[in-house]
């Protein structure tokens, strides 16, 4: 094949270290079929090295196929990795072999290939081996007449093969060999790729079954490959954040929950004194009612940290949720008087907390009125055929604060919601692509809409 001009920008400065992808290998449970795409022979030599220690030290058998590289040179980056390269030949634990031996002997035969991997594999079980790694440059295939689609065609057979072989294959691009459009196709064939040091997961892959009949074109596979990095990157600081806070969370509401608790009950224990005057009474009655809010609002992240997370997005009929939390409501808070109105047999398409959002809401209209018997109006309707909208109604006001900070999204230390509710219900409906807004209503009015797509019957 011959060698396609190079079209890329220069790989800017490695961020992560060799060390970095020896860890990131053996944390994950790899696919079966994986790329590095580099530039510089020592970004090279440091990622096979990590990944042929990472097999070594695994119990695997390590292959490494070589065309560019010597022997000599394999062998001694493996040594500055501390791997005593003569016992595992001797072992046969390591093999170093030319690639163009392998590949080119009896000529280029896809099916062929993939029958020896398997051989080779499965005899690498039997001599007590887990299975086989092996890290191929494919820089032999410029010295073929095949066209690098033939290639790469193999490459998608080996990926549909390789799940059932107790084999880990590497193959090796060259960005200064390999040019856009081939390092674009070959892109489309790993599902896991290492670039600049870091394992990514490949955005771009397509599984074997769809490959061959997916239309050939012309890819930017630098952009790629940065996007499939920087994708890699912003998921692992994610995690790491969710991480972080959810111990954060969890250390805070436990002692938010323990330690108020044991004041609470102190408290009372303090408001039985009988010679307490009427004002003592009355401000440890406050203090009471504030400890309590408090470990509720506890409670509330709890729930918020269970029901925000990955939940399912289904088709639900509203009537039934709706009754039911307006029972556990009423269970709750006795002397409320929830009405429930409007358009039956409705079904949504919400977030399978949705009842979790409702008995917010509908507790939410009782708790801020400052009455013995509140009164809350729950209504159905659908306002379109796509939309269904549910109304909550009560006497009293959503403080302007609460309403702009919910509509912006965000809290600042001068601008915050006095709670955790309001953002629970936003987040669930939210989840499912709908929406809630507080329409203007009469003076001493509050409402509440919640809007969902519709799902027809």
């Amino acid at each position: 094949m011959e060698r396609p001009e190079a079209q890329f920008v220069p790989e800017t400065t490695r961020q992560a270290t060799a060390a970095d992808l020896r860890a990131e290998l053996g944390s994950h449970d790899l696919p079966r079929h994986l790329a590095l795409f580099y530039r510089s022979n020592e970004s090279q030599l440091d990622a096979t090295t990590a990944f042929l220690v990472e097999g070594l030290q695994s119990g695997y058998r390590c292959v490494y196929l070589l065309d560019v590289n010597t022997a000599g040179d394999i062998e001694s980056a493996l040594r500055r990795a501390n791997v005593d390269v003569e016992r595992r030949i001797d072992a046969g634990d390591l093999v170093v072999r030319d690639a163009e031996d392998v590949y080119l002997e009896s000529g280029f035969e896809p099916t062929e290939m993939i029958r020896t991997l398997e051989t080779e594999a499965n005899a690498s079980v039997a001599d007590g081996y887990e299975g086989l790694w092996v890290a191929g440059e494919n820089s032999w295939c410029f010295h073929t007449e095949l066209s690098f689609d033939h290639i790469v065609d193999f490459e998608a057979d080996f990926d549909a093969a390789c799940p059932d072989l107790p084999v880990t294959a590497l193959c090796q691009y060259d960005l200064d060999r390999f040019n856009g459009t081939s390092a674009a196709k070959a892109l489309r064939t790993h599902e896991r790729i290492i670039y600049r040091n870091q394992l990514c997961k490949n955005p771009f892959y397509i599984p074997p079954e769809d490959y061959r009949s997916t239309e050939s074109s012309e890819l930017n596979a630098q952009l790629m490959l940065e996007q499939a990095y920087s994708l890699t990157n912003a998921r692992r600081d994610i995690d790491e954040r969710e991480q972080r806070l959810g111990i954060v969370n969890r250390v805070l509401r436990h002692n938010i929950r323990n330690d108020l608790n044991l004041v609470k009950g102190t408290l009372e224990l303090v408001d039985e004194t009988e010679s307490l005057s009427a004002e003592s009474h009355r401000q440890l009655v406050i203090a009471i009612e504030h400890a309590e809010s408090v470990v509720e609002m506890a409670e509330k992240a709890r729930h918020i940290q269970q029901t925000t997370g990955e939940t399912a997005v289904e088709p639900q009929q509203l009537g039934p949720l709706i009754e039911t939390a307006i029972q556990e409501v009423t269970d709750e808070y006795a002397t409320a008087d929830v009405q429930f109105s409007g358009t039956n047999g409705v079904t949504v398409l919400a977030d399978e907390n949705l009842d979790v959002a409702l008995y917010e809401a509908i507790e939410n209209g009782i708790i801020h009125q400052d009455m013995d018997a509140p009164t809350v109006v729950v209504s159905v309707s659908t306002p379109s055929e796509d939309t269904a909208r549910i109304e909550i109604r009560n006497e009293g006001a959503i403080p302007d604060l609460e309403r702009s900070t919910l509509v912006k999204g965000a809290e600042t230390p001068l601008e915050h919601s006095s709670g955790l509710g309001l953002w629970l219900i936003k987040w669930i409906v939210e989840n499912a692509h709908g929406s809630i807004e507080f329409p203007d209503s009469n003076a001493g009015e509050a409402r509440l809409r919640i809007e969902l797509y519709r799902v027809p019957s």
